[in-house]
């Protein structure tokens, strides 16, 4: 994980959709962060329009994560799909 792509997703989260900053932490999860499905959803296409990553496969389970296990989660898709 690049600490900018860790910065990004940060900001996607704080920016877009106003999570609070004060609560947000590497060990919080973004369910933690009181984002609803809703809120997930459009997160899944903000990282795709900011990263190029396609995570809409995974918007079921990305309320679980947290911003590093996302971040992992970007990379390995964008591996993926360089060498498809």
């Amino acid at each position: 994980m690049t600490a900018a792509l860790h910065a990004t997703l940060t900001r996607i989260v704080v920016e877009n959709l106003e999570a609070d900053p004060d609560v947000l932490s590497d060990e919080s999860t973004l369910a933690a962060l009181d984002l609803d499905s809703l809120a997930i959803a459009e997160l899944v296409i903000l990282i795709k329009e900011e990263t190029g990553a396609d995570l809409s496969s995974e918007e079921t389970s990305i309320g679980e994560l947290t911003i590093p296990a996302l971040a992992q989660l970007v990379t390995t898709a964008l591996d993926g799909e360089k060498s498809a």
